[in-house]
């Protein structure tokens, strides 16, 4: 009902000081009052309005004329079921019991504010059945809001004796009370302080024992009910000790499969309120923090998984997640972790039979006791994961890593221990590398502060012991055990902490130096003349590197620190656990391997799903790491040798498959070397082999080689544009100048381009048969094209005496390229050092070396 102009100023907020009782009287309050006749407000005066309680008990709202105090303009009393309305800021509204509309408009919205809350106390302490709300325009201004300020309550009945009609009306009272907040508020206050779901679970136990469904699901619709009310204490007090049964028993049963129970308290029988303590715990409060952990896990990912909204699953969660981090704050600051640590000492082994199986057993559930632990720490912020994180590693968690390992036969603790690490590596790669050296940092620091080089020499053994030690864990299990399961893990762990991206970033930002350096290396390829020549992987050193102390000195201290701290890291990498894990490619034969039976040398067929897994990791660092240290590694080992002869036969397709993937990449690097590398030692005749076998099928294999040869050909066109382009520019130059300049045959000479003319030379027949595929028509185009172009560009060059070759049986690239297409892959006679007499100069180096001396005598 709207209502004329009053004496109103800008609205204050409400004085929340001032506490008024229903025994004293209320501050008066200048207001005016309407009385509505005929449809029409009537203002009868101004004055001030009290809220008065009487001796009998009665309370009254009276208004005292403004100019005539002892006149009185209205006294309404507060009985019956009133609803009293207040409008906007400053209006009270409402209809006495004799049927009378009447309105107060007050100066200020305090004086509103002051008789509201008299009219609460009077409600809560008098007449309970007067209610008071507010009306609010709405948002669009088409209607108005309600919302209920105080009035009474209906709340469900909490007689012992509970039957279905009582269930019910319980169940339509909840739902109705979800409408306004102070009705649900108030219901919630019920719930808690009269101990309502001990008295549904009470009545739920004798409905189960006779066996009255009615009661049963009316029971698990109020307990979900109440849930939707989304309030914190009522989840916590529903998964309590002595609730907890009792709750999800009811909510075995549910309405839409009448026919159907499950069996929560079954599980939770046994894992719930009795769960196992590997440490006995001798804090209580902790204990029941766990409990109700676990529990509320329980419902929201069992028990409820189906009925829960966003709302209740935010909650739930929210709860969880802090009892969570409340557990992980205690693990660090209590005795906890170390009593669970020293499970793990070799030197605690009990000498019975019985009591050693129970030790197993309890080492078993500590380590997944520590899984858990670190799966907890995920939801808490960087810097607290980091906090616990380092507080397990200096409590000794390679103990538990190395018991787990190496002595822990079950494959599913050693997955456990597995995902704990990459948890760990994943946060912060480096950071099991910092807590172990911090120690030993702060002592070279105290003996030597001023001596960075010193420093740096003298923890460099220190350092690579315990950078190495996980690698070499993971790399044992790689190449050792036989669950598919753990070796994903492993292989993933391997893959955080070998890749450069975030080495340093400590859970807040990356520092990627190997990005860095393979810009570098790409750049100034020539500055490396000593590359893949005599190198064996005992010589790779940071001297490479030509870090000396002026060059140190320029850095900021802080990155110069970071960056021989990453390259020392994959230095020991490539020194110490490399050749351990691609052992079996770099044997010669990778595809069978000697082992001992019966006192007889035997071969043996390798694992063809590790071997897929090794090539996989060939290719991971061969793209995302330091490109010298990769590819000297990668070369002068022979491992991509063994990677083509992978293609062959006699091996599943999806390793096949895989290693033609691995060289696909690695050409993608477009770095010279390799490409040198690969048409020496002729490593395409597997894939064309391959394709050959395919060559007339629509499947994965003739689809992989497809995909191989397009990106030589999409290479080989982005070349040739940016050589036309450039052409063009040329001799645009030379015509305004005058000049004529000569063209520079080795300008069109790429990677690519050699490659291409070097596989349409060798394998021209078999790409001739699949002539049907678009971009290999343009393989075959393009070589022919560029074998015309030389032709003509040789004999217009002066003082060459290049020769074209034919094409030999034996494939060899060096055999079939003409002279002019060897000096972009070949090195010159004075860039080879020439290494036959030094000791530690492999067979696979040596061969390499003689394969491009063989090239260069060929010119």
């Amino acid at each position: 009902m709207s209502l004329p102009g009053t004496p109103t100023t800008s609205p204050t907020p409400m004085d929340e000081d001032i506490e008024q009782t229903v025994y004293v009287n209320t501050e008066p309050k200048r207001v005016k009052v309407y009385i509505l006749e005929n449809n029409e407000w009537k203002d009868t005066g101004t004055g001030f309005c009290i809220g008065e309680v009487d001796e009998n008990k009665l309370a009254y709202l009276v208004v005292s004329d403004e100019d005539s105090p002892t006149e009185t303009l209205l006294k309404s009393k507060l009985e019956g079921n009133i609803e009293y309305q207040r409008q906007e800021e400053t209006l009270i509204v409402w209809k006495d019991l004799g049927g009378k509309d009447i309105a107060l408009s007050f100066e200020e919205s305090m004086g509103c504010d002051a008789l509201c809350e008299f009219i609460v106390h009077v409600q809560r302490n008098i007449e309970s059945n007067i209610s008071l709300v507010t009306v609010k325009s709405s948002d669009n201004g088409l209607g108005s809001v309600h919302d209920i300020i105080t009035g009474p309550v209906t709340l469900p009945s909490n007689c012992s004796e509970q039957n279905g009609q009582t269930l019910l009306e319980a169940l339509r009272i909840l739902n109705e009370n979800t409408s306004f907040d102070f009705l649900k508020n108030e219901t919630i206050e019920f719930i808690l302080q009269s101990n309502y779901v001990d008295t549904l679970i009470s009545h739920f136990h004798k409905a189960e024992e006779e066996k009255i469904p009615k009661d049963l699901f009316l029971l698990s619709n109020i307990i979900k009910t109440l849930i939707l009310y989304n309030q914190r204490d009522i989840l916590e007090s529903m998964v309590e000790d002595d609730r907890i049964m009792g709750i999800v028993g009811i909510l075995e049963y549910d309405t839409e499969y009448p026919t159907s129970k499950a069996n929560h308290r079954k599980y939770l029988g046994s894992k719930g309120p009795n769960f196992k303590e590997v440490i006995p715990l001798e804090n209580e409060d902790l204990k029941i923090i766990m409990k109700k952990c676990f529990r509320l896990q329980f419902l929201k990912d069992v028990v409820l998984v189906r009925f829960l909204d966003d709302h209740n699953f935010n909650l739930i969660s929210e709860i969880v997640m802090d009892l969570e981090t409340c557990i992980i704050d205690f693990l660090q600051v209590g005795t906890f972790l170390d009593r669970l640590i020293e499970l793990y000492d070799t030197d605690i082994i009990p000498d019975s039979s019985v009591e050693r199986e129970k030790f197993v057993q309890k080492r078993k559930d500590g380590i997944r006791l520590l899984q858990q632990c670190v799966q907890m720490s995920i939801n808490l912020d960087a810097h607290d994961r980091s906090k616990f994180y380092k507080t397990l590693v200096r409590k000794g968690l390679f103990k538990v890593l190395d018991y787990a390992f190496h002595m822990e036969t079950d494959s599913n603790v050693r997955i456990l221990a597995t995902d704990t690490i990459i948890t760990i590596i994943e946060h912060d790669i480096l950071l099991i590398h910092n807590v172990q050296n911090e120690n030993s940092f702060k002592q070279q620091h105290k003996l030597a502060p001023d001596d960075k080089c010193s420093t740096r020499s003298n923890s460099q053994d220190y350092n690579s012991s315990t950078d190495s030690k996980l690698l070499l864990i993971l790399s044992t299990i790689l190449l050792t055990d036989k669950s598919p399961g753990l070796r994903e893990q492993v292989v993933q762990a391997l893959n955080t902490l070998l890749h450069p991206e975030g080495c340093l970033s400590n859970g807040e930002g990356s520092y990627d130096i190997m990005s860095r350096s393979n810009n570098e290396s790409k750049n100034t390829s020539e500055d490396f003349p000593n590359f893949g020549y005599g190198l064996n992987s005992d010589s790779i050193n940071l001297d490479n590197y030509n870090y000396n102390n002026e060059d140190m000195n320029n850095l900021d201290a802080t990155e110069s620190e970071s960056e021989f701290q990453i390259m020392e890291y994959f230095t020991n990498f490539y020194n110490k656990i490399a050749p351990i894990l691609f052992g079996r490619l770099i044997k010669r034969d990778a595809t069978t391997e000697m082992t001992e039976m019966n006192g007889k040398i035997k071969k043996t067929q390798k694992d063809d799903l590790l071997l897929i897994h090794l090539v996989k990791l060939v290719s991971f660092i061969c793209t995302e790491h330091d490109r010298v240290l990769s590819r000297r590694f990668i070369l002068e080992n022979g491992i991509l040798d063994s990677v083509s002869n992978l293609i062959k036969g006699n091996h599943i397709l999806q390793l096949r498959l895989t290693a033609v993937r691995c060289i696909k990449n690695i050409i993608c690097l477009d770095d010279k070397y390799y490409h040198r590398y690969m048409i020496s030692k002729n490593l395409y005749a597997p894939i064309f082999k391959l394709f050959q076998e395919n060559i007339d099928k629509n499947n994965l294999a003739n689809s992989c080689i497809q995909d191989f040869c397009r990106i030589i050909i999409m290479e080989c066109r982005i070349h040739r544009d940016d050589d036309h382009n450039r052409r063009e520019n040329s001799n645009g130059t030379c015509n305004k100048s005058s000049n004529i300049t000569k063209p520079n045959g080795n300008n069109s000479r790429t990677n690519f381009t050699i490659l291409n003319k070097y596989l349409v030379q060798t394998y021209g027949s078999i790409l001739r048969r699949a002539t049907y595929i678009p971009f290999i028509q343009d393989m075959l185009k393009f070589g022919e094209e560029s074998q015309s172009e030389h032709s003509s560009l040789e004999n217009g060059l002066e003082g060459e005496n290049d020769v074209s070759v034919n094409i030999p049986s034996d494939g060899l690239a060096s055999n079939h390229l003409e002279d002019i297409d060897m000096k972009n892959v070949k090195r010159l006679h004075s860039e080879i050092e020439h290494f036959d007499n030094d000791p530690h100069y492999s067979g696979d180096q040596l061969a390499f070396k003689k394969s491009v001396d063989q090239m260069n005598a060929s010119t």
